[in-house]
């Protein structure tokens, strides 16, 4: 009976051990950055930073910009290269999509990212204008305050009840 629950032990601690190592994200070293990647190329930090490295879109999701496996480092030095032979960045991009598909888009041409700027920019004008609607009106319905002080120049400005109080009032107290 003792070996057979050792037996049985072994098996479940390999299929266990097996099973947390398929689970695992995939392991790669990270490749020191070529020193080509420090020189300005116009249009390639926008394009780098609009694809994801094809080795980790399931667990990091890093842009080319930042992440620092082999990989991502070939298809930047790539772009360079393509870049500053003429080749327009928007024929590179959809050249990567035709080879790695849109998985390689940062952002899928399907999301609706891009688009609630403008929803949240007209949702803002409308509230902003029922806003100045709501105080309009609510300024028409206020009722005139019974003894509410009308500001008046200072030149020639008149004297009412309240203002004769004052001045008696004040006269009294000096």
């Amino acid at each position: 009976m003792r070996p057979l629950l050792s037996t049985l032990a072994l098996v479940t601690g390999l299929a266990l051990g097996g099973l947390a190592h398929a689970d695992a994200p995939p392991r790669h070293v990270d490749a020191t950055p070529n020193a080509s990647f420090n020189e300005y190329v116009p249009g390639a930090a926008r394009l780098e930073g609009r694809l994801l490295a094809p080795c980790c879109w399931d667990t990091s999701r890093q842009t080319l910009d930042i992440h620092g496996s082999p990989i991502a480092n070939e298809l930047r030095m790539e772009i360079r290269r393509r870049l500053k032979a003429g080749e327009s960045a928007d024929d590179i991009e959809a050249d990567l999509v035709r080879r790695y598909t849109t998985k390689i888009l940062a952002v899928p041409p399907d999301n609706p990212l891009p688009r609630m700027g403008t929803v949240l920019a007209v949702a803002l004008l409308g509230v902003g204008a029922l806003a100045a609607r709501m105080v309009l009106r609510w300024r028409k319905k206020a009722p005139e305050l019974p003894g509410a002080v009308v500001p008046v120049p200072a030149s020639g400005a008149p004297h009412d009840e309240w203002d004769d109080r004052l001045d008696r009032e004040l006269d009294e107290a000096d």
